[in-house]
């Protein structure tokens, strides 16, 4: 989505916040940004692609948002610090934290390198906690706040090419799970939201084809998500119809592990015809590479 949300900007709880949003260049972090503008807060988004960033920024701008774009890497830990520091020095505090920034790959367990591995652990919770800690410590001061972690409806399903993905976004359900308590004696609400199959560059980044499977409006997931901004509550499983698998996988083994199967077959089989694109792209490229023979 890369236009804004059009309409008359409106007053609400969320004007003048400082929010915070990670991965904010592209897919649900940008459509949230875009989503935010009517309500007019105060915007930091942080992503590693300068380019993409930008041009979010641009888009932001354009609509008279006071915004402060950071390009970083969320597993560098001077890049964190300088997410916080910066948003401080520039707005003074920190009222919402959207934990986005996030990575999918899909392989299968034995065969995925280590390299692969320490990604995707640094990348979707080992930053994630680092980051979530430091700002937790400024809300805690403050007395308010709001963080929203981004897991993955696969947590319900999980599927197995995507065996330590699932694990991470497991894991930010149980972190988010675990904090909520401490963070309410502080007045701080912390939310987890399970987004399905939606149409953003993670099947690309995953090497699965998305032509494979049917995938969501992102925008319609954004207004979700700036819902739950301006009526907090723990959970958020988009699209709604989730919550039924979900509670069925809970009350039956069964329709846990053939779904989760089916699910799994389903990647593994997109992510090879994905592969096979671009083997035979990477050939054609090759072959036109090739003089041809003077004769």
């Amino acid at each position: 989505m890369n236009t804004v949300e059009k309409g008359k900007k409106v007053n609400s709880e969320l004007k003048g916040k400082v929010i915070i949003i990670t991965g904010a260049s592209s897919g649900i972090g940008k459509a949230v940004a875009l989503s935010l503008v009517k309500y007019q807060p105060k915007m930091v988004i942080f992503a590693r692609r300068e380019k993409k960033l930008m041009h979010t920024a641009r888009a932001l701008k354009r609509q008279g948002m006071k915004l402060l774009p950071i390009v970083g890497d969320i597993r560098n830990r001077e890049d964190r610090v300088k997410l916080v520091d910066f948003t401080l020095k520039a707005f003074g505090t920190i009222d919402v934290l959207i934990n986005n920034a996030g990575l999918g790959r899909a392989s299968l367990f034995v065969d995925q390198s280590e390299e692969e591995i320490d990604e995707l652990i640094e990348t979707n919770f080992l930053s994630l906690v680092k980051l979530t800690q430091k700002v937790a410590q400024v809300m805690k001061e403050q007395q308010n706040g709001h963080i929203v972690n981004l897991s993955t409806s696969l947590v319900m399903l999980p599927a197995y090419p995507f065996a330590v993905y699932c694990a991470t976004k497991s894991a930010i359900m149980t972190f988010g799970d675990s904090i909520r308590k401490e963070m309410q004696d502080y007045g701080v609400s912390v939310s987890t939201v399970f987004p399905g199959p939606y149409n953003t560059e993670f099947h690309e980044v995953a090497h699965c084809d998305k032509e494979k499977f049917a995938v969501y409006d992102t925008q319609k997931l954004a207004n979700k998500i700036v819902r739950l901004l301006l009526k907090p509550k723990d959970n958020l499983i988009q699209p709604w119809f989730f919550s039924i698998y979900s509670w069925l996988s809970k009350r039956s083994k069964r329709f846990k592990k053939k779904v989760s199967n089916e699910i799994g077959d389903s990647i593994l089989k997109a992510k090879q015809a994905k592969e096979n694109e671009l083997k035979i792209e990477k050939e054609q490229i090759k072959r036109e590479k090739v003089p041809a023979i003077i004769q």
